[in-house]
């Protein structure tokens, strides 16, 4: 499942945190607020599936009967899957199939190719995943499989199964107890509007699922989130059967077994990235503590956290264990000095390295538990570099179908070391990067050489300024057009007349968003210089920064295989 990548990190972090030079690497980024920390209520979940600059994803509603009981199915891996009844329907993204064949796996069989999340019509809704790695003597006691189920596969099957979040978690854990997990260990999200499930997986077999609280903010950038757990809370802890017998063989567990509590962060979890290979390279941590120091130091408004010390303490690290030993209520140390309002959180997914240039989707759940079940959930949804962007609200439940520039599938862009006599392009370490044909149709495409001009293309000042101004504007309207929205869809009793504003209104706003980033482009990408690229321009004064830093900065290109 390997993705050919370009890779590009400076060696002084510190200038890059301070400049916001761009960074080449492929994570993804989870964070969940309860409603406590919320300003309406609602309990919170955002993540962004990550890749590249030029990643195309398309977004669809899978209608129900898809795949129907007893059909086996296979996607990019050697799992397989047979349904145990017709499959429901459920929004979806995926990376999709050119002229009949996959560009993750190279096969031409019919499948879909990460269905990496979404919203099935009982309400489930599934993120998946976290990349997370298993330290080596894990790995070597209780190994990732070969026909074990991979992110690629887990929307699919929970979606089409699935009718609660539990019964969800229920069923992913039945696969690990079974046939175990491929590849690597996932961080995923379960949820419905009652309850938001986080669950770790780090081996082939062992497993931890928690119930989120209210009370809880917490975000996870590729380590482990699940410190002290007493696993005598089954109310609201499901794990695997074997946690304290592998960790044991394995001479890592940490733990009180008498008690029935494991230290699953520091038993299982390379926490501290220390294993190095072609998937999990030295440069990756520096990603990570970068992207940890940012996240924590804003939102505990403070400049301690460093890339010293953010692994080994960082606030994240979740426990249902109290200071005597006793089971108390998911918690961990984040010292929040933000409410995590809707403004707030799409401003968290802004701060650079958070967003930027490889976000590929995004999307950010609000669950309502005392809604009406249709109502329960609310997503918001971009495609490409949040830092740049315009996130599109719906009820998902609601929607029948999407827009078409959703759904364009595209072939590669040609990557060249010479400079192109035409067509669209953007410059970036030494290669021109060509947009494939039709890119101008496609949602994901249209963002992409949008933001990729942002980034890369060397706008003035005023340039740059306009199109933020332009696209937040546009965000704020559709807040605005969104509480209409609510109240129109709220005064309609008919489900039916309900789907057909929702999805009406939904593909309104996606053209909407689309036709802006495609009007940016072309009203700046004739002014675009590529000679002579110098990074993230964010405003006049940090590009005079960069140009005296240039001299100091170091840049290691390698390519790595895909690692959501």
């Amino acid at each position: 499942m390997a993705k050919r990548k370009k890779i590009f990190i400076p060696m002084i972090i510190a200038i890059i945190i301070a400049l916001c030079w761009p960074i080449n690497v492929s994570a993804c980024v989870l964070f969940y607020a309860g409603g406590d920390t919320t300003d309406d209520g609602a309990n919170v979940f955002m993540r962004t599936e990550e890749l590249d600059a030029d990643s195309n994803k398309t977004y669809y509603v899978a209608p129900a009967g898809k795949h129907k009981e007893g059909e086996t199915y296979q996607g990019c891996t050697d799992f397989t899957w047979t349904f145990t009844h017709d499959s429901y329907e459920y929004t979806a993204r995926c990376d999709g199939l050119i002229d009949g064949e996959c560009l993750t796996c190279e096969s031409t069989h019919e499948h879909s190719p990460y269905e990496e999340a979404g919203t099935n019509d009982h309400g489930v809704t599934v993120s998946a995943t976290q990349s997370v790695n298993a330290n080596e003597s894990i790995q070597e006691v209780d190994p990732y499989t070969e026909k074990g189920i991979e992110e690629s596969e887990m929307a699919t099957v929970l979606l089409s199964e699935a009718a609660t979040a539990r019964e969800g978690v229920e069923l992913l854990a039945g696969i690990y107890d079974t046939v175990g997990a491929g590849y690597e260990g996932s961080g995923v999200m379960i949820c419905d509007q009652n309850e938001q499930w986080y669950m770790e997986n780090l081996s082939g077999h062992e497993y931890i699922a928690v119930l989120l609280p209210k009370d809880v903010c917490f975000m996870q950038f590729n380590v482990s989130v699940l410190g002290k757990i007493d696993l005598d809370d089954t109310d609201h802890v499901i794990a695997s059967d074997h946690l304290f017998d592998v960790a044991k063989k394995a001479g890592t567990f940490v733990g009180d077994e008498e008690e029935n509590i494991i230290d699953y962060r520091a038993s299982y979890n390379d926490y501290l990235m220390e294993i190095e290979n072609e998937d999990w390279p030295a440069e990756w941590r520096e990603v990570v503590q970068n992207r940890l120091v940012a996240s924590q130091n804003w939102l505990e408004d403070t400049n301690e956290w460093t890339v010293d010390n953010v692994l080994e303490d960082n606030h994240f690290v979740m426990t249902n264990v109290d200071e005597n030993g006793a089971i108390t209520g998911l918690h961990n140390n984040l010292n929040l000095k933000k409410d995590m309002s809707f403004d707030n959180v799409l401003a968290l997914f802004r701060v650079y390295p958070i967003g930027f240039e490889e976000n590929m989707n995004s999307h950010m759940y609000r669950f309502y538990p005392d809604e009406e079940k249709d109502l329960g959930t609310v997503e918001w949804f971009a495609m490409d570099n949040t830092a740049y962007n315009v996130f599109v609200p719906s009820y998902p439940m609601l929607l029948t179908d999407t827009w078409e520039g959703y759904k364009v599938q595209l072939d590669e862009p040609e990557i060249t070391e010479e400079k192109p006599d035409s067509g669209d392009y953007y410059y970036h370490d030494g290669e021109y990067h060509v947009h494939p044909a039709g890119w101008e149709k496609s949602y994901i495409a249209t963002f992409s050489a949008m933001t990729n001009l942002l980034v890369y293309g060397n706008l003035d000042g005023d340039q740059f300024a306009k199109a933020q101004e332009q696209l937040l504007n546009k965000q704020g309207e559709f807040e605005t057009r969104f509480v209409e929205l609510q109240e129109e869809i709220k005064a309609e009793p008919s489900r039916e007349a309900r789907q057909e504003i929702m999805t009406k209104a939904d593909m309104e706003m996606a053209e909407e968003a689309h036709d802006l980033a495609l009007s940016i482009y072309q009203d700046n990408a004739a002014d675009a210089d590529y000679d002579e690229p110098k990074g993230f321009p964010v405003v006049p004064l940090i590009i005079i920064l960069l140009v005296l830093a240039a001299a100091a900065i170091a840049v290691v290109a390698y390519r790595k295989k895909r690692a959501r």
